[in-house]
């Protein structure tokens, strides 16, 4: 928790009584009247003195709670001297007040400007003291939230590459090659070094692409092409891509990897239904489409695309959205443009 320990009623309750002692003891001193303490220890002057101080410790906890909503912890050197002054001043002015109608109406007679001076100097002590614990606490506060935003960046930075770790191996396609590659070694080797010419492209493409923000839509779709090929060794799988875009822009490297092997994972598919998926484009908009047939425990949804969808949320405000009839499921990306500023 943030809150100061100043604000806690604990403190604000016994602190006043603390420093009203202590301001009665010296005044005592001050005053070379130690000998009142055997007297009479608690009289109407301690009592001032306490309550005293608990006006004043009240005032400058109301001042510190004023200049944060004003300043907005500003720890700028004028804004902590106009902070001290301030409070000082405004303490001193109240302290005198309370002291004269003390002096007037309960003790009976006129306050000397020596005795002011005394209070006024004792009272500008604790203030000075209360206000400098709120600063320090302050600069404490900055400093370690710094620090822990900082580690909360490197752990962010840590997680994000491991996520992109994970999506540049995809571990499920990996392994799933490698074990049709071991059966297709035994049957056809001619055609399982084709298989791993592919296997070999795709993942060459997916990690030299992984270090950049943005590339051209035509050199993504290549990557889409190879790994469709890579797809179609598989069984029960069978994709044909027909791509319609002929303008530029820019997408995010290996969303259309993903999106296309999310596709291929919830639909059913076989060498005499294949999947045609069809690449169109709209204003604003890359729409990716394909005719419904979705497996029985499986269906594509958001969270199959929350990594593209957290990725493109950094470069446009326009939503990935899903997009479906009887019939058809569109999926449409946000094209991506770099504007220049003027």
């Amino acid at each position: 928790m943030r809150k100061l320990f100043v604000h806690q009623p604990l403190f604000r309750l016994l602190s006043p009584l603390f420093s009203g002692f202590i301001v009665y003891l010296l005044l005592l001193l001050l005053n070379n009247n130690v000998g009142q303490i055997q007297e009479e220890f608690f009289n109407s002057e301690l009592y001032f003195c306490i309550g005293l101080c608990y006006l004043i410790q009240e005032f400058s906890r109301l001042l510190l709670l004023l200049f944060k909503h004003f300043f907005s912890n500003s720890l700028s050197a004028i804004t902590i001297i106009v902070q001290i002054v301030v409070s000082l001043f405004l303490c001193v002015l109240l302290s005198t007040i309370a002291i004269n109608l003390f002096f007037e109406f309960v003790l009976g007679f006129s306050v000397t400007i020596d005795e002011i001076y005394v209070f006024d100097s004792i009272l500008c002590v604790i203030t000075f003291f209360y206000i400098l614990l709120y600063i320090s606490h302050q600069y404490l506060y900055t400093i370690n939230t710094d620090k822990l935003n900082q580690e909360l960046l490197i752990k962010k930075n840590i997680e994000e590459d491991f996520r992109q770790f994970k999506r540049g191996i995809n571990p499920n396609l990996l392994f799933e090659s490698l074990e049709f590659l071991l059966v297709l070694i035994k049957t056809d080797k001619e055609q399982s070094d084709d298989f791993i010419d592919n296997l070999a492209t795709i993942y060459r493409y997916i990690l030299s692409k992984k270090n950049e923000q943005l590339i051209e839509f035509f050199e993504e779709l290549e990557g889409v092409h190879n790994l469709v090929a890579l797809l179609n060794y598989l069984p029960n799988t069978e994709i044909k891509i027909q791509n319609k875009c002929k303008s530029h822009f820019l997408v995010v490297p290996g969303s259309l990897l993903l999106l296309i092997e999310q596709i291929a994972r919830t639909s059913i598919a076989s060498r005499k239904i294949p999947i045609a998926i069809n690449i169109t484009e709209e204003t604003k908009f890359l729409i990716v489409s394909y005719l419904i047939n979705d497996k029985i425990n499986d269906k594509l949804s958001y969270k199959d695309l929350k990594d593209i969808i957290r990725t493109y949320k950094i470069y446009s405000k326009e939503k990935i959205t899903i997009l479906e009839d009887t019939q058809i499921r569109q999926i449409k990306i946000p094209r991506l443009e770099i504007q220049s500023e003027l």
